[in-house]
């Protein structure tokens, strides 16, 4: 059996902007993201998930110059980089063509700009905030997913120049299963060749599908290469769904044990990024050694 390899997140929006404002005036000079990787590296991670994104939010964040000096601390310290490709503002399933090749674009920019650093995978959200809005529209079932089905085609448009222009190997591209019908997902994950990034808290929180946690890991590991690894939630207040999800291993509903132990059985060894502030995913961890001690040997 092998030893989980786990990860973390540590551009996480709300620790930058604490690193960023003082005293609610942003200084974007306080914020260097070599050294928010090394203290992440030195705390025992040995997997870092970069969030692309904070190439537009912070200004000057990140550069071809510091992708070369986290290069560097790759070599001097030995972790490994995974990538999440930008999704804030993005819609690569977009009626409106303009704003789908611009989402294209912004992806291709960022795998060239991190190529360097050889990550292991990029995760990639085929679909953005539209996808979600409409695949929650109150209309008749059949008529949602008649929807769904035609932003799935955009999306597949995306995916397809995505790949040829970055000549990505499609297996280091994992969609991401977010707030968007699972099954046109893995139809995309089908026809580009491409991997899986299960997000446990998405599933827990029903925003990609109701099944158990174990089950859609059982159905679909023959494509995860990377693991979101967080808590969640579902409940319904007089009949309104309340989602939690980024929530430390314990706090929500996932079978911690059972779930970890199929990972382990299987030998998994790509990526486990905790989703998380870097104190939850110590609390995670402590979570796990206790209830899954076979996790981390």
């Amino acid at each position: 059996m092998s030893v989980l390899r786990f990860g973390v997140v540590p551009l996480e929006f709300k620790p930058s902007i604490d690193r960023i404002v003082v005293d609610g005036i942003p200084d974007f000079s306080r914020f260097d993201i070599v050294e928010v990787v090394r203290e992440a590296v030195e705390k025992g991670y040995e997997m870092i998930e970069l969030t692309l994104d904070i190439e537009y939010v912070i200004p000057g964040a990140l550069t071809p110059d510091i992708v070369t000096k986290l290069a560097e601390l790759k070599d001097d310290l030995g972790h490994s980089y995974t990538a999440h490709l930008p999704l804030w503002s993005t819609e690569p399933s977009s009626f409106n063509n303009y704003i789908r090749s611009a989402s294209v674009e912004s992806t291709v920019s960022s795998i060239n700009l991190v190529n360097p650093l050889e990550p292991e995978i990029y995760v990639y959200h085929a679909t953005g905030a539209l996808g979600a809005e409409f695949s929650n529209l109150n209309y008749p079932a059949n008529l949602v997913h008649l929807v769904c089905g035609y932003m799935a085609s955009f999306a597949a448009t995306s995916i397809e120049e995505i790949l040829t222009r970055s000549e990505l190997d499609p297996r280091h591209l994992a969609i991401e299963n977010i707030e968007f019908p699972f099954d046109f997902t893995r139809d995309l994950v089908d026809e580009y060749d491409t991997s899986i990034c299960f997000d446990t808290g998405h599933l827990l929180t029903r925003h990609s599908g109701d099944e158990p946690i174990v089950e859609f890991y059982q159905e679909h590991k023959d494509r995860i290469t990377e693991l979101h690894l967080h808590d969640g939630s579902y409940s319904e207040i007089e009949g309104v769904p309340v989602h939690s999800d980024h929530i430390a291993l314990g706090e929500g509903e996932m079978p911690i044990r059972d779930f970890l132990m199929e990972l382990v059985k299987d030998n998994f060894n790509g990526p486990i990024i905790l989703e998380l502030t870097l104190e939850e995913a110590d609390q995670s961890l402590q979570i796990i050694r206790e209830l899954v001690p076979e996790a981390l040997q």
